[in-house]
């Protein structure tokens, strides 16, 4: 058997090697079992070797040329532990356009509830990773993952497997950076009404039914209700989604530290320091400390006074018949006011705060002098009560500043927007100025400029 010898190529950092098998007789061919012998007697390859390779040169006579006979393997790591969630941990507060241009209020979701018995989540254990090699059984250690604390949170508990959570009380659930609590909720199935009573619940409040007239429903947490408010009181601090919208008779009122969504307002009156989303406003009282959009097929605030400190923009704003409107965006120069009002407190009980420090300090000085002391003494004590309500008075004054600063700084770019249309009867004010409306204008807005409220199309850009 006159066969040539094959010759193998190394790449340089030993992770493949080519083998190139010179050409023989037709009657002639090698064997697996002699490209082996020389892979690794000459070539001192000890692993990698790609048996399917080989066969395929013997098989195919693929001579004089050159074929990957062998591969190492680069190390792979281990993957790191993680919680799988059983449970939605992402919400939009921002309602669903549909294809017919109508806005989606009633499917807006803020909150996640779960039962007492239900499985939360799921830990997957870190994995060992893969050691690597190269053709000379050089080996490259994998990194094994890292390996996950315990879940910390309150109301749920951990399995006997290890890695199964499951709830012990029913209510909302909030995850941030693996730490998960379930807090309770209330949840009515039906109305608020006169057999219920008013519901005042710390945490959470979710009624599938109306709040009728008269009722109130206060939380520290976020209150949906899926139907109608009436003539209702609804304060609730971390937020307020209404999927009816509210017909208060001139006597609701809404109000949260967060964001308020509703589908509409009618006859309400509507505080709050988020932002607001709606479809309409009608002859209502809006103070809001973020932004207005009102969208949707109607998208109109008509009659009312409206107000929000970053701005406002509505699909329509007033109507044909000229209903008296007012929409108002930026600082009232009543803040100001009171600012300047706060400032003046504060440097009057500063200087009555200085005084008592030099009388407290005369105590000290006479403590000394004597050797006696004046501790208990009643007018050191009279001064000592005096400073701290003063201390305490001056911090709640700068506290309020602070607060009112930042709304003036919100409101730098605050404008009025008319997506569609505006029609005269509409009052719009920014800061301390404001215009009348008195011809219909389409798609524009209106914002402070050079002192004075200028009117734009929207998009445009002063120079």
């Amino acid at each position: 058997m006159s066969l040539g010898m094959p010759f193998v190529r190394k790449s340089q950092d030993l992770m493949e090697a080519y083998m190139m098998v010179p050409s023989c007789n037709p009657d002639e061919n090698y064997t697996v079992d002699y490209l082996n012998e020389i892979l690794t007697s000459v070539y001192d390859i000890k692993l990698g070797v790609i048996q399917t390779a080989l066969e395929k040169i013997v098989e195919s006579r693929l001579f004089d040329r050159e074929v990957l006979v062998a591969k190492g393997e680069l190390p792979k790591d281990g993957k790191d532990g993680y919680y799988e969630f059983l449970f939605n941990r992402t919400f939009s507060q921002q309602p669903i356009v549909l294809e017919d241009g109508s806005v989606d209020y009633r499917n807006i979701k803020m909150i996640e509830v779960v039962e007492a018995g239900q499985d939360i989540a799921i830990y997957h254990p870190p994995t060992q990773g893969t050691n690597g090699y190269n053709l000379g059984a050089q080996f490259q250690n994998a990194k094994r993952g890292v390996e996950l604390p315990p879940l910390r949170g309150t109301g749920f508990e951990c399995l006997d497997d290890g890695v199964t959570y499951r709830a012990t009380v029913s209510g909302k659930i909030t995850e941030i950076n693996n730490r998960v609590n379930i807090f309770p909720v209330h949840e009515l199935f039906g109305d608020v009404d006169l057999s219920t009573g008013n519901i005042e619940f710390n945490g959470d409040v979710i009624i599938h039914g109306n709040v009728l007239d008269g009722m109130s429903v206060r939380a520290t947490g976020t209150i949906t209700v899926d139907k109608l408010v009436e003539a209702a009181y609804i304060e609730g601090r971390k937020g307020v989604i209404l999927h009816g919208g509210v017909l208060g008779k001139n006597n609701a009122t809404i109000c949260s530290k967060g964001n308020i969504t509703a589908q509409f307002f009618e006859y309400a009156r509507v505080e709050c320091e988020g932002n607001i989303e709606a479809e309409s406003f009608m002859d209502s009282r809006v103070y809001c400390g973020g932004h207005i959009h009102v969208s949707g097929k109607k998208g109109c605030i008509i009659g009312g006074e409206t107000h929000a400190v970053c701005g406002i923009s509505a699909t329509q704003i007033g109507n044909e018949a000229g209903t008296n409107t007012t929409v108002t965006v930026g600082v009232h120069p009543e803040v100001y006011a009171k600012n300047a009002a706060l400032q003046a407190a504060i440097d009057e009980n500063t200087g009555y705060l200085e005084k008592i420090e030099e009388g407290l300090l005369q105590f000290e000085q006479a403590m000394r002098t004597k050797g006696t002391s004046f501790r208990n003494d009643p007018r050191r004590m009279t001064l000592v009560k005096e400073k701290v309500r003063l201390t305490a008075l001056i911090a709640g004054h700068r506290e309020e500043m602070a607060k009112n600063q930042k709304i003036i700084e919100a409101s730098t770019s605050a404008c009025v927007e008319a997506i569609r249309m505006i029609y005269p009867g509409v009052r719009i004010g920014v800061d301390e100025q404001s215009i009348q409306v008195k011809e219909e204008q389409q798609s524009v807005e209106f914002r402070k400029y050079m002192g004075r409220i200028g009117m734009f199309g929207i998009g445009y850009t002063v120079a």
